[in-house]
């Protein structure tokens, strides 16, 4: 497939010829492609019970694979060829200019450095012991006072004159 999910594309066919957008999802057995903003269709959902509404949504609908072209760098719409590098690795490469689509991954030694602060800080984070979910803090002392003894002993296990 020339044409992979986070590219952006221009639509050379169709109701919405001329509209530019990033992909969303490819669909490589049907041949299918959505595009955001492109093929917007309404979908109907009816209320499942009364306290739900029934509401029309707008959803991007998939169009035919050949119906988009990349955009290239140099702001054309065009076809993908390839080529492979010195290295051995195969990459998409625009039919017009010449430069290469695919997407580079570098890390530059400054993001490195500060990655590697970053560790360091969760680190010194995660070597305190967190608090147990039992483990109380602080005990506050009881505000309720125990029983006074009113000088009537009661034998059993009812008393009389309520609480």
């Amino acid at each position: 497939m020339s044409i992979r999910k986070g590219d952006q594309v221009v639509v050379i066919a169709g109701k919405d010829k001329g509209k530019k957008g990033k992909v969303i999802l490819v669909d490589v057995e049907d041949g299918k492609v959505m595009v955001e903003g492109v093929n917007m269709v309404i979908k109907h959902k009816k209320a499942r019970s009364t306290r739900q509404k029934s509401k029309r949504e707008k959803i991007t609908g998939a169009i035919d694979i050949s119906n988009v072209q990349i955009l290239c760098k140099c702001g054309l719409a065009t076809r993908v060829s390839h080529r492979i590098d010195d290295k051995g690795k195969k990459s998409r490469v625009c039919a017009k200019c010449g430069e290469v689509l695919d997407k580079k991954f570098v890390k530059s030694k400054e993001k490195v450095k500060e990655g590697e602060e970053v560790a360091i800080k969760e680190e010194e984070k995660t070597d305190k012991k967190p608090l147990q979910r039992r483990e109380v803090k602080h005990v506050a002392e009881s505000k309720i006072k125990a029983p006074q003894n009113t000088g009537k002993e009661v034998t059993g296990h009812r008393r009389i004159g309520g609480a």
